[in-house]
């Protein structure tokens, strides 16, 4: 018996084209908000740090830290890309998502590395 099977696949220009979409939106975010992610890592590092030296009693004191670095941050930010923002606006980006998209990302990193860090201590 030979049993000759075979598998294609079609991807439809539709397809492609949202695929293309979506890269073109993630590269444009990253373009965004690159210079806002180091600084945000930055203090993000700076927080794991004390958290390792301090311990869970600390970790009330970091999440304010945090909170209030980043919306200094993200002000500041902003106004350094408000020239920038109609270019975004133009890709199909609002401020709002721009800010809500960096702020996700940001606070993702840091809730991340915080439960890790707790979990390691325990």
């Amino acid at each position: 018996m030979n049993f000759n099977v075979q598998y294609t696949t079609k991807v439809t220009e539709k397809q492609i084209e949202l695929k293309q979409s979506h890269l073109k939106k993630v590269k444009l975010l990253s373009i965004y908000a690159s210079d806002y992610l180091i600084f945000a890592g930055i203090t993000s590092l700076l927080s794991f740090y004390i958290f390792i030296n301090m311990g869970l009693y600390a970790l009330t004191a970091l999440f304010w830290f945090k909170l209030t670095t980043s919306l200094y941050g993200l002000f500041i930010h902003q106004k350094r890309k408000a020239k920038e923002l109609f270019f975004y606006m133009n890709n199909g980006f609002g401020k709002q998502e721009l800010l809500i998209y960096t702020l996700i990302i940001d606070l993702v990193f840091c809730i991340t590395g915080m439960v890790i860090l707790v979990n390691l201590k325990a």
